[in-house]
């Protein structure tokens, strides 16, 4: 048997309007699960920018009970990262940013068990 490593997700600007889906687990096999999931959100903007992430199960929504980042601020030119919680096939990594084109959010690591 052989590994295959992918990413999860290519880097991307989080939208500031809404929450922002950054990753989906796939629904196939159903027994799929997001393990050991990190993504990293860098603020390449002059100023502080604030971003909230969540780690959504399938069928809900993001909400208060499924953050995993509460509304934090990310100095200019500065980073955080974030682990994810083990997601199941169907559930989401979704973020929103407080501006626009300033929050970039790339996949650190995870993997897909089943």
């Amino acid at each position: 048997m052989s590994l295959t490593f992918l990413q999860l997700f290519p880097p991307q600007q989080v939208d500031n309007a809404a929450a922002d889906t950054l990753y989906t687990v796939p629904s196939t096999p159903t027994n799929i699960i997001l393990r050991n999931g990190r993504v990293r959100f860098t603020n390449t903007s002059a100023g502080a920018v604030t971003i909230t992430a969540w780690a959504v199960e399938s069928g809900d929504a993001a909400g208060d009970d499924m953050c995993i980042l509460g509304v934090t601020s990310i100095g200019a030119e500065s980073y955080i990262d974030v682990d994810v919680p083990v997601l199941t096939a169907g559930g989401t990594i979704q973020a929103q940013a407080g501006a626009a084109t300033s929050i970039t959010a790339s996949a650190l690591d995870g993997f897909l068990q089943s």
